[in-house]
C-alpha cells in the first residue's frame, strides 16, 4: 500500500463522516453488529498475535474490516457487488428485425 493509496483511504472515511447519507449501503442493524464483532475480533487478533501470528494477524484484519464497516455504514464489497449487479441488467433494448403482417383476418 502505498502512501497515496493510504491518502485516498483516509479522505474517502472523511468524507463518509461528513456527508454519510451517500456512503451508506448498511442497515444500522448491520452496523451494529458488524460494529461489535469487528470489535471482539480485533482484540482477539491483537491479543493471540504472538501465540498464533497467522491467526492473529488474520483475526485482527477481518476486525478492522468489519469495524470499518460498522463505523462508516459503508460496505465495498457490497457496493462492488451492486455495480455487477447492475452492469447485468440490460439497459436498452435493440431491435434487429421487424415484421410487418398485412392480413389481420
Amino acid at each position: 500500500m502505498t502512501n497515496q493509496d493510504f491518502n485516498t483511504a483516509v479522505n474517502n472515511v472523511k468524507e463518509a463522516w461528513k456527508y454519510p447519507e451517500l456512503f451508506e449501503n448498511v442497515s444500522k442493524s448491520e452496523r451494529w453488529l458488524s460494529g461489535a464483532a469487528g470489535a471482539y475480533l480485533l482484540f482477539k487478533g491483537i491479543t493471540s498475535i504472538f501465540s498464533h501470528p497467522v491467526i492473529g494477524l488474520t483475526g485482527a484484519a477481518i476486525g478492522a474490516g468489519l469495524l470499518y464497516r460498522g463505523i462508516t455504514g459503508y460496505c465495498p464489497m457490497r457496493d462492488l457487488a451492486e455495480q455487477r449487479k447492475e452492469d447485468i441488467a440490460p439497459d436498452e433494448v435493440i431491435i434487429s428485425e421487424t415484421y410487418v403482417v398485412d392480413d389481420l383476418g
